[in-house]
């Protein structure tokens, strides 16, 4: 029997072995649904900062992944983009999406909240922006109006203004 439970607005199931063990978001409005697979990702661990007294100082529990976005085949163009576009602080000089965590007390915690956290900048970046809606495009049409009302009041005065300053000779 497979446990489900919640992660991060996703659906995770830790008894998947090599797959990110995401297999859906609530939040999935098209792009990219599926494992992120973990051969493709760079894991490290390291020495958490903070509090936690000699299990900080003797555990690595902190979980460092790397994901190379340009060499990730199985991420569509488009959202490989908006990777780079959407976390461009986050992506080093050779192209590696860097992510940490070190909110728990153990490694594989840390890791799932990585993988949980890269999987939700994914999610962001395969998100299809929606257009204006049509509020917003009757109030650029109406504040476009009021321009160039207003262009054409200042004209005519700057233009009465300078009619005024003629000489006229009868």
């Amino acid at each position: 029997m497979l446990r489900i439970f919640r992660w991060y607005g996703a659906l995770l199931c830790p008894q998947l072995p090599a797959t990110c063990r995401i297999i859906a978001s609530e939040s999935d409005q098209g792009g990219f649904n599926g494992p992120i697979p973990r051969e493709k990702l760079t894991i490290s661990f390291a020495r958490s900062s903070g509090p936690g007294g000699q299990n900080v100082n003797k555990l690595n529990t902190k979980a460092e992944i790397r994901l190379h976005v340009d060499s990730a085949d199985w991420l569509p163009e488009r959202v490989k983009e908006r990777l780079h576009k959407l976390f461009s602080t986050r992506i080093t000089k050779e192209g590696e999406l860097v992510i940490t965590s070190q909110k728990h007390r153990t490694q594989h915690q840390n890791l799932e909240d990585a993988i949980a956290k890269l999987h939700t900048h994914i999610l962001d970046a395969a998100e299809v922006p929606s257009g204006p809606s049509d509020m917003t495009i009757a109030r650029v049409k109406l504040l476009k109006r009021k321009a160039e009302r207003q262009r054409l009041i200042e004209k005519k005065y700057h233009s009465t203004k300078k009619e005024d300053r003629t000489d006229i000779d009868v």
